[in-house]
């Protein structure tokens, strides 16, 4: 009788966690480089200020500015504000009043000079994010928002006067219901009493 209703929570908690880890609605959040060569990100539109916006390719995955977060290349903003910068964009597919979360690897390097960048992402033209930054590692960022439609456009615009800065490991997932949430509580704590009844 324990065993079978360890298996029904466990299959309970497992099906809470498909949830949980919804899929990316986001194509290339890693901006592997496509057969256009530099500037062709594959599933994103580019409007490249300069020739100084590319996909980076140093073959290296790191945290450091110069790497690539996942994977081994990287979106770079390198345009000037006086060239108008740069931008990048792609259509997902959404739900209406679905909560989603945005996440992403943001990285900074100002070749030495005082800092004079700035990167905006936006989600169905609504600014989201928005950042000046010195020089740093990746940072992790993380940003909640609602569809209001079943196509939402995504998009980072920036530019950077003195250097580079770099975007990485794009996702877009749905948030669980909190309903979905709760009903993976419960499987996991009877799956937690029935190992300490044992």
């Amino acid at each position: 009788m324990k065993r079978t209703l360890f298996l029904s929570l466990a299959a309970l908690a497992i099906s809470g966690l498909t949830h949980a880890n919804a899929a990316n609605l986001v194509t290339n959040g890693s901006f592997e480089q496509g057969l256009g060569g530099i500037g062709s990100f594959t599933g994103w539109q580019t409007v490249l200020g300069d020739a100084s916006t590319f996909v980076d390719s140093s073959g290296q995955t790191g945290t450091h500015p110069g790497q690539a977060s996942d994977g081994l290349w990287s979106a770079y903003f390198g345009s000037t504000a006086a060239s108008g910068g740069s931008s990048i964009s792609q259509i997902l597919a959404t739900s209406v009043g679905q909560t989603y979360l945005l996440t992403f690897d943001l990285a900074n390097d100002n070749g030495g000079q005082p800092a004079h960048d700035a990167l905006l992402a936006s989600v169905g033209g609504i600014p989201v994010f928005s950042a000046n930054l010195p020089t740093q590692d990746y940072a992790h960022e993380r940003v909640f928002f609602i569809a209001s439609g079943t196509q939402t456009a995504l998009s980072f615009s920036g530019y950077n006067d003195t250097g580079y800065l770099q975007l990485d490991n794009v996702a877009v997932a749905a948030v669980p219901e909190p309903a979905s949430l709760a009903l993976l509580l419960v499987g996991g704590l009877g799956i937690g009493f029935i190992f300490r009844r044992d």
